[in-house]
């Protein structure tokens, strides 16, 4: 749901995202078969387009003029809709990559595995799997290329106009969020929470410039990277992992430079590559 109500994102409010849902037959149709009757027209006459405790002053202004009860019901039907959308994004498959076929060969013992991938992405792959050398594995292990955690890469910024903690402060927020899995619009029983419930709050623990470790998959695709999209393709990734910060003992990260060559560099951009649909 965040994305529909931050600034640099969608920059809307749920209150106008509710409106779009009611307003269309369909939209609203579909709604109801599932979560039953949506919110009254009556809720929303005499509102201004936009309200949400996000946003700019006008639009929070705006929400605050808005009686509880009210409050809550715009608040239940815009958890269903964050739902539905979580529901849909569950259906999506995950299409096969050159190296799933790569391995599906390898695993039946197909004579073909070694066309699938040529030289440079095969030499990639063992660049990548080379633990004493890379240390990709580190953080991007598993089936999705991610160990699901947080890191200090030094990313973070704590001085100047752009503040950006990172986990510091998202561990707090996710925390307090009304629409969090032990909230009140969740379905969840408190002990399908457990992540939640179980979260390391520890303040010894280094969270400052941690950022969630992404996915690899399909990662040739998805520029820019890094959480605020500061790199524009995979070779000024490698370029920041050859060259760390060297304020290491300030920002606390936790990198060792990526001693590679340039041919290593392209072999290792060849072999991500190959981890995405074309």
């Amino acid at each position: 749901l965040v994305p529909f109500e931050a600034a640099d994102e969608m920059g809307s409010s749920r209150l106008a995202v509710l409106r779009i849902v009611g307003s269309d037959e369909e939209h609203r149709s579909l709604y109801e078969s599932v979560f039953g009757e949506f919110p009254e027209n009556a809720l929303f006459t005499g509102l201004p387009q936009h309200a949400g405790p996000l946003g700019d002053a006008e639009t929070r202004a705006a929400w605050q003029r808005i009686k509880p009860s009210a409050a809550q019901k715009i608040n239940a039907a815009y958890a269903n809709v964050g739902k539905a959308i979580a529901a849909y994004e569950r259906t999506l498959p995950a299409p096969d990559s050159r190296f799933d076929r790569y391995v599906s060969a390898v695993l039946v013992g197909d004579d073909s595995a070694d066309k699938i991938l040529d030289s440079d992405e095969l030499a990639g792959l063992e660049l990548f799997l080379d633990a004493e050398r890379t240390h990709c594995l580190r953080c991007h292990n598993g089936p999705w290329f991610t160990n699901g955690g947080f890191h200090n890469i030094g990313t973070g910024r704590f001085s100047g106009p752009e503040l950006d903690f990172g986990r510091v402060f998202g561990l707090r927020s996710v925390v307090m969020d009304e629409f969090n899995c032990l909230g009140a619009y969740s379905d969840a029983r408190p002990e399908d929470c457990s992540e939640l419930r179980f979260l390391n709050r520890n303040s010894h623990v280094p969270l400052e410039g941690a950022f969630k470790v992404p996915s690899l998959r399909n990662v040739a695709n998805t520029a820019p990277y890094m959480h605020d999209g500061r790199f524009a393709d995979l070779k000024s990734i490698i370029a920041f992992y050859r060259r760390p910060p060297e304020d290491k003992q300030q920002s606390g990260h936790e990198l060792q430079p990526l001693e590679i060559s340039d041919t290593e560099v392209r072999q290792l951009i060849a072999f991500l590559e190959a981890l995405s649909i074309p």
